[in-house]
């Protein structure tokens, strides 16, 4: 199941959106939140981590441009939904998946929605293929850096990037992706978040210092351990 955000100043139009997905693709699409402005969608995108956003573009202070600018390297993707037909060719300059106009018309809201499934559905199984060869891509400036899941001592979040720290390299890897997405690309039998900045391999870790609450990595890094997050390491002792 795909998580939806819903942004649109018109209560309405948050509610057809959100009947036309339970209507048409009821299991497939969960909305987790609806709100009507850009400083009401950042925290939610922050904390929820959507999977696909529904963006007006037209909306009271900010646009939804705006908010876009402010998720340069984003992980959720963005159907625009808008009585303006002008501005196409910007909504596909921020990367948008689609671009639906108003009223909406419900034979092409099933088109636009059963592509992005398929296109879902290609790339998850690209990283199940990742995760049985346990290799992975990852994007950093110039190109993509291929690496193998047991290299991976442990992964940082620097706000829309994250920085991999590797057992073939002294320094980081930036790559231009969120935590989030490299959670997903990652074992979930190998890898562990214990807490909201740091994913770490559990075959790296050398030992954790209960006193201080700090796990110390093969590396010597030490990483702080969230309270609601020792529970998880619980699990491998």
């Amino acid at each position: 199941m795909y998580t939806v955000l819903i942004i649109d100043d018109e209560p309405h139009a948050q509610e057809s959106l959100a009947m036309l997905l339970n209507k048409y693709f009821e299991g497939k699409f969960e909305v987790i939140q609806k709100c009507s402005s850009v400083d009401e969608a950042v925290p939610l995108i922050q904390g929820e981590e959507p999977d696909l956003v529904f963006l007006d573009i037209q909306m009271p202070r900010q646009s939804g441009f705006a908010l876009l600018e402010l998720f340069e390297n984003r992980s959720f993707d963005v159907i625009f939904t808008t009585a303006h037909k002008d501005y196409a060719i910007e909504a596909f300059k921020h990367r948008a998946f689609d671009y639906l106009l108003k009223p909406i018309d419900i034979r092409e809201f099933q088109k636009t929605l059963l592509r992005y499934i398929n296109f879902k559905e290609e790339e998850n199984s690209i990283f199940a293929q990742g995760r049985r060869l346990a290799v992975s891509a990852f994007s950093i400036d110039g190109g993509l850096e291929f690496i193998r899941h047991d290299e991976v001592i442990y992964c940082m979040s620097d706000k829309n990037y994250t920085r991999l720290f590797v057992s073939t390299g002294e320094e980081p890897l930036f790559v231009s992706k969120p935590l989030s997405y490299i959670g997903r690309k990652l074992s979930k039998e190998r890898f562990v978040r214990i807490h909201q900045s740091y994913l770490v391999n559990i075959t790296k870790i050398k030992r954790y210092d209960r006193g201080t609450g700090l796990l110390i990595m093969h590396n010597g890094h030490e990483i702080p351990v969230s309270t609601r997050r020792k529970s998880e390491l619980q699990k491998f002792a």
